[in-house]
């Protein structure tokens, strides 16, 4: 038994400063890395949130015989955008949201644009893309002219 707790010479394990040395390089790997998934997440949700609120926007439009003439679309506006009919804002609230109009988070903006849809679900005004940006990240989403399949 006392073989076990005998210590080879020159094996006498970590100082405590190799410890503590160890502990802050770990903490600050583990602050960069949580501060770079915490402002890509804001953005990577934003994307998604967007493309949903576009997909709803068009599927109003395929149920609206009056689309060709009276379009639904959405109306980007830097740090929010808006749901809307015939070039007015909706009644209508966007899925998940209070209102017809969604507003980003701090630090997230988009490019100012409209996307139209009409009856048959296609961009009016051909493709349409719309970049959504926070930091020095940004994100593309392109809805393709003929058949509005949107993609990010």
């Amino acid at each position: 038994m006392s073989r076990f707790h005998q210590r080879a010479p020159g094996n006498r394990g970590f100082t405590l400063v190799e410890v503590i040395a160890v502990l802050i390089v770990l903490g600050i790997i583990t602050a960069v890395a949580v501060s770079r998934m915490s402002i890509q997440g804001d953005l990577i949700s934003q994307v998604d949130i967007v493309k949903t609120h576009l997909r709803f926007a068009q599927l109003k439009a395929l149920g609206d015989d009056r689309a060709d003439t009276e379009p639904w679309g959405i109306n980007f506006g830097g740090s929010s955008y808006t749901l809307y009919r015939n070039n007015a804002a909706s009644s209508i609230r966007l899925p998940a949201e209070d209102s017809n109009i969604h507003a980003f988070p701090s630090g997230v903006t988009s490019t100012s644009g409209t996307v139209n849809f009409d009856s048959w679900g296609s961009p009016v005004s051909g493709a349409a893309s719309i970049t959504l940006s926070q930091g020095g990240s940004a994100t593309t989403i392109t809805i393709t002219g003929n058949t509005g399949y949107i993609t990010p």
